[in-house]
């Protein structure tokens, strides 16, 4: 089994993160860097469901799609009334939950829609999402050597990258730093995870936290799911109904691998470091506390479960 210190996605990382901490990438680059980080990863995501076999959808049965969806209210739970201990604000602190539990970036800035209504949140919102970025990059790199230390085959395997780490394509780049099998398990089990997105955004906004939006949330207001996950879920059906031919496959996927070896290394080179640092250090131990109960969690229910 490869180890992730092998891998061009690991490598594109460091790479990226040893370059910005030497000297930060001149102005006349981020409109590039940002495309990088942000499209060329959605493209790439959404190319590897021409890699997704009906096979692979035989390893989640009915017993991990519960697991994965009980965690989302676990997690989310659990940061509820664990930034209160921690003196946060309990909109904030659904929002670190819902980085964590569902989507990273993608799920903070989902419901921040619905919960945080204030200019004023803006700042913490958009460091909880450079802090969880941050933590699902380091999740990239330490995640994939535990698999050979638990002795998890591709499938458990997967299921723990992709039910554990933030950011959908880190999920995917570490699923696939190991091998094709691991890395189309942990896309559909992160891709589970996403699929709870609008459902657990709804349910929180009928909670009532002090300080929160309106109940009644608009249509609107309710997280669609993003175009690319759309498109790997089409490429993903097409493949699997025999539609799509071998050689459009065998050009996808070196496609989509070399696309997200640009993506995470333009990550590595964007990490908002500064604005971390002036986070405080309490919403930071929150979003640690809440990765760490997930990855036992699902760690557990595999041991069990094997």
């Amino acid at each position: 089994m490869a180890t992730v210190a092998g891998s061009a996605v690991a490598w594109g990382l460091l790479l990226g993160l040893g370059a910005a901490s030497l000297a930060p990438p001149a102005r006349a680059f981020l409109p590039g860097i940002g495309f990088a980080g942000k499209h060329l990863m959605r493209t790439g995501v959404a190319l590897l469901g021409f890699q997704i076999s009906g096979a692979t959808l035989q390893v989640l049965d009915i017993t991990t799609i519960v697991m994965l969806a009980a965690n989302v209210v676990i997690i989310l739970s659990i940061g509820w009334a664990l930034g209160a201990l921690l003196g946060l604000n309990r909109n904030l602190s659904l929002v670190s939950a819902a980085a964590v539990a569902i989507c990273g970036a993608s799920a903070a800035a989902a419901f921040a829609i619905v919960l945080l209504r204030d200019d004023a949140d803006k700042r913490d919102v958009a460091c909880t999402i450079g802090a969880v970025s941050i933590l699902s990059s380091i999740a990239l790199l330490v995640y994939p050597p535990l698999l050979a230390v638990l002795g998890l085959d591709a499938g458990n395997g997967g299921i723990l990258l992709g039910g554990t780490i933030h950011e959908v394509a880190h999920a995917v780049a570490a699923g696939y730093s190991i091998d094709p099998a691991t890395g189309e398990v942990a896309t559909v089990a992160k891709l589970l995870r996403v699929a709870m997105l609008a459902p657990a955004a709804l349910l929180v906004s009928m909670l009532p936290v002090r300080g929160a939006a309106p109940s009644a949330v608009d249509k609107a207001a309710v997280p669609l799911p993003p175009a690319f996950l759309i498109a790997f879920v089409a490429f993903a059906a097409l493949t699997i109904a025999g539609a799509v031919p071998p050689a459009a496959t065998a050009v996808a996927a070196p496609l989509s691998r070399f696309l997200l070896v640009m993506a995470v290394a333009a990550i590595g080179l964007t990490l908002p470091w500064r604005a971390i640092q002036s986070f405080g250090w309490r919403p930071l131990v929150l979003l640690l506390l809440l990765s760490l109960v997930l990855l036992a969690n699902v760690t557990i229910f595999l041991m069990l479960h094997r």
